[in-house]
């Protein structure tokens, strides 16, 4: 049947299920990640992420060195070029927003000086970047029910991403049938278009012979 036998719908399933459990697992610990590193001088170095439209998206940065001494300017761009955030001069700050459209975002920063700086960034996104704190300490909850509550946004934030996934496969489907249900008439034009070709070509040089009594 299409669906295969009740022992591999099981095998499909457990797969989903490890699956869900290791983005679960790799959402909860992107949280904790932190990237540093330097920016020749005068020169820049950017980082990206992929975020969904309107997935809320901070970050917090530190360069090292006093901030009249540093030339560092930071720029937040979407996936369009569009400027989102920026600042001047800076050693150190923290930005947030929500992204406009789907794709790639990034933060660059633009080293003025003629000596390197080095830059440590750490970028949250969906239930990362959400302030649970202060819901936790609203709310008066204990620990445990605070990982519960990381969790479920955490489960939240993949199943969205699951479903927009579905979306978009539905999209390709249906775009590769289109291409294939056109490659397909085309084949079909084709080979009507030869056989034409043939049987003209056939019957011109019957009528040749045959006008020249050569059959």
């Amino acid at each position: 049947g299409r669906w295969g036998s009740g022992g591999e719908a099981t095998m499909g399933r457990g797969a989903v299920l490890l699956a869900l459990l290791a983005a679960v697992a790799a959402a909860l610990l992107r949280g904790a990640r932190a990237v540093t590193f330097d920016v020749p001088g005068p020169g820049s170095r950017c980082v990206s992420d992929v975020l969904r439209k309107d997935q809320l998206a901070t970050g917090e940065y530190a360069v090292q060195g006093d901030a009249a001494e540093v030339g560092i300017e930071v720029k937040v761009t979407g996936p369009r070029g569009e400027e989102v955030f920026t600042k001047h001069r800076t050693n150190g700050g923290r930005f947030g927003f929500t992204a406009n459209a789907a794709g790639d975002h990034k933060v660059c920063f633009k080293n003025t000086d003629m000596v390197e700086h080095r830059v440590t960034i750490r970028l949250r996104s969906g239930v990362e970047a959400k302030d649970l704190a202060e819901i936790v300490q609203r709310d008066h909850l204990q620990p445990l029910s605070a990982e519960v509550l990381r969790i479920e946004e955490t489960v939240r934030g993949i199943r969205t991403e699951l479903l927009e996934l579905k979306i978009r496969e539905a999209e390709m489907r249906e775009t590769n049938e289109t291409i294939n249900s056109r490659v397909t008439m085309f084949s079909l034009f084709s080979v009507a278009v030869v056989s034409s070709l043939g049987v003209w070509q056939i019957l011109y040089l019957k009528s040749y012979f045959l006008e020249k009594k050569l059959i």
